[in-house]
């Protein structure tokens, strides 16, 4: 019997790939091109884009901002031409119907009362926490991919179990049906060892549909066909037993909080809401603005005249029905909420370490227990086949034993994709899960 199943199917299947002319994809590749390719990565870099933009748009604000201006009138009674500077007789303008103008304007505020700035701050802020966002999207899809490759290798080694069972079992019916045509054995014995194969070729069939299933939510996730998911065009050997903790829970804990890009992200909505409630503050105060402008009008039969002005405008607001005051309150609602959110994020954080280690202590703990079950149940079963090859053993033990490793052997495959899932889990939390950090023990003994 095989004992360590696991990695023989995976070797086994980079075998196969290799023999196909394909360089099996390691789990470090599957990551990398996810990365290149999920559409929550790309919308998170077009909301930073869009924050940028924002931010430019604030930049600009001030001026100088120019506007041209072209006009055409037409009036039920004529109307003056070009303004009236003076009376006299050689003062008065053309009348027409129907005046053209051609304008241009321009202007740029001298002081605002710190409303740009704070326009500027929110923006750069919202980049920040974009960032931030764009990193947790990048986090989120390699803890997918991790677990979607784990579903793989764990789906394949319990197909092999459940394959390895079936040809047991076959082998148990032809000996069965040897020994009933010799008159050695009752009926019953090859009724139960037909039984006993058509639930092993279920399970196997059931073992298959979920390989299947798995290999295509990976392949979505890498934005590759299927067949590029199989488990014969993946180096399923590359992923062993990510590396221990050594460090301190709360060291872990501290470092998540430093690290957690949702952490990150609430304190730039933080800084972000004291930069709106400085926007909305401003409103109470002045704004000295300078203006120019350069006229032409005119009319369809008459000459074009030439007008200019310059301005400075000095605006102090006085009353606007309690407008300022209601955006400042959402302002300060929207502060309050900020920091709650980051309270929050920090209590998340913190747990999610907690549930990563505890995830971790109990998939090594059930990993070493099932481990040395599939050890001793490999022997009991080579044991009862013995027995059974003698005339000392009965079927019914056989067949149990044989059930009973199949069924450890996949709880095992489970616990291993649970363990790497869990080990993600823990360096997304702790701000360490990055391609490099797969690629650092992903081909480790």
């Amino acid at each position: 019997m095989i004992r360590h199943l696991p990695l023989a199917l995976a070797l086994a299947l980079c075998t196969s790939a290799a023999a196909a002319g394909r360089e099996p994809l390691t789990l470090a590749a599957a990551v990398d091109l996810a990365l290149a390719r999920h559409p929550s990565l790309a919308g998170a870099a077009a909301r930073v884009d869009e924050a940028r933009a924002t931010l430019a748009e604030a930049e600009s604000a001030r001026g100088p901002i120019a506007r041209l201006l072209l006009t055409a009138q037409h009036y039920g009674e004529p109307m003056p031409v070009t303004p009236i500077h003076g009376f006299g007789p050689a003062l008065f303008p053309e009348f027409e119907e129907t005046l053209l103008q051609a304008g241009l304007s321009v202007s740029y505020t001298l002081w605002d009362s710190g409303a740009r700035r704070a326009r500027m701050r929110q923006a750069e802020e919202q980049i920040a926490g974009g960032e931030s966002r764009r990193q947790a999207a990048r986090q989120a899809v390699i803890v997918r991919v991790v677990a979607a490759w784990a579903a793989v290798r764990a789906r394949a080694e319990a197909a092999g179990a459940a394959e390895q069972r079936a040809t047991a079992l076959a082998a148990e019916l032809e000996r069965t049906a040897v020994a009933l045509a010799a008159g050695r054995v009752a009926p019953v014995e090859s009724l139960r060892a037909e039984a006993a194969l058509a639930a092993a070729q279920a399970e196997a069939s059931r073992a298959t549909i979920a390989l299947d299933a798995a290999e295509r939510d990976l392949a979505r996730l890498l934005g590759e066909p299927v067949e590029a998911a199989r488990g014969a065009a993946l180096d399923l050997a590359s992923a062993s037993a990510p590396p221990a903790v050594t460090a301190a829970r709360s060291e872990l804990q501290e470092r998540a909080l430093a690290a957690s890009p949702w952490v990150e992200e609430a304190r730039r909505q933080i800084a972000a809401a004291l930069a709106a409630r400085a926007l909305a503050r401003s409103a109470y105060f002045p704004e000295l603005r300078t203006t120019g402008a350069l006229q032409e009008l005119g009319a369809v039969h008459s000459s074009f005249g030439t007008e200019w002005n310059v301005a400075l405008q000095l605006s102090v607001p006085l009353w606007d029905g309690g407008q300022t005051d209601q955006r400042v309150a959402r302002a300060d609602a929207r502060l309050a909420s900020a920091r709650a959110d980051l309270a929050g994020a920090e209590i998340d954080a913190r747990e999610a370490v907690d549930r990563a280690l505890a995830a971790r202590a109990e998939t090594a703990a059930r990993l070493t227990a099932l481990e040395r079950a599939e050890l001793r149940l490999v022997e009991v079963a080579r044991i009862q086949r013995l027995l059974l090859d003698t005339g000392a053993g009965t079927q019914v033990d056989y067949l149990a034993a044989e059930a009973e490793l199949a069924t450890t052997r996949a709880a095992v495959a489970e616990t291993r994709a649970g363990a790497l899932v869990a080990a993600a889990e823990l360096a997304r939390a702790t701000g360490d899960l990055e391609t490099t950090w797969i690629a650092s023990w992903e081909n480790l003994p």
